[in-house]
């Protein structure tokens, strides 16, 4: 297996305007990466900047930063209690990898809670949804979100780097809270392999609420919620006719766009805010 489990852009691979979008994404967002989801759209014919065009004023609205506060609070529905610091140390997690874990773990809490409201409204887009009543309007914050962007975070490993175990770990972590099959497989996952003992305790403390379907309805909750903040909040702020991808290429972006907005980026809202719990 390569890098991405679907075709993708890799970051260091990215020339002209690709990186210059990947660039703006990141400073946008303050994330030292790029998400899978906008990597992939990188690989479909005029996507990237078309969505990127369509969806870039929503990041600099209230109405974002608080409807995304809502679906992080919604989501701890599902959060997993702390483990005392000793059982972490005997696990050889300690306290300076505790918090290399964290970081890992915030950066991609804050990329998918406001990924999945965002991707939620490109696919209302896609699929011809009409606005509902318009939003107030509201200031602009006066910095970016958050700022500046976080830097040092570790590579992302390949799974063809991993040990047999280690994909394995992967692949069952990856099943967890799934609401329907899919292609693609959660990138974070793939990051917390750099840190064995603690991906290994994350499964094992999430499988109860999987076999429970707690994950899966806090999910389904989580899915109405950005489908009435897409409709309602959100495309009212937006000129859809940006989001100008013709033929083969809006059916690919349309099938991508729904896959992660219904089956991947909630499920992982809600398992990587349980883990972070994990944590304390």
């Amino acid at each position: 297996m390569t890098a991405d489990p679907i075709p993708a852009v890799a970051e260091a691979d990215a020339v002209g305007e690709t990186a210059e979008i990947f660039e703006d994404l990141r400073t946008t967002l303050g994330l030292p990466f790029v998400n899978l989801i906008w990597r992939h759209l990188a690989t479909v014919p005029g996507a990237l900047p078309a969505v990127w065009d369509t969806v870039k004023p929503l990041y600099g609205t209230e109405v974002l930063r608080e409807r995304v506060a809502a679906i992080r609070e919604e989501a701890r529905a599902a959060q997993l209690d702390g483990l005392p610091g000793h059982v972490w140390d005997a696990l050889g997690v300690g306290p300076d990898t505790r918090r290399g874990v964290a970081e890992v773990i915030d950066d991609y809490n804050h990329a998918n809670s406001v990924n999945f409201l965002v991707m939620t409204t490109v696919a209302a887009v896609l699929h011809g949804a009409a606005a509902g009543p318009a939003a107030p309007g509201r200031p602009a914050p006066a910095a970016p979100w958050p700022s500046p962007p976080r830097t040092g975070a570790p590579p992302l490993p390949s799974m063809s780097a991993l040990t047999p175990d280690l994909q394995a770990l992967v692949r069952a972590a990856d099943e967890l809270g799934r609401l329907g099959p899919g292609v693609a497989h959660a990138s974070l996952y793939r990051h917390l392999t750099l840190w064995p003992p603690f991906l290994a305790t994350a499964y094992v403390a999430l499988l109860p609420s999987h076999r429970e379907g707690v994950l899966q309805a806090t999910q389904r909750r989580l899915l109405e919620r950005a489908r009435r903040v897409a409709v309602d909040d959100l495309l009212p702020l937006l000129d859809a006719e940006r989001l100008d991808i013709g033929g083969a290429a809006r059916r690919t972006a349309q099938e991508s766009v729904d896959e992660f907005a219904t089956l991947m980026i909630g499920r992982m809202v809600v398992t990587g805010t349980a883990m972070r719990g994990l944590l304390g």
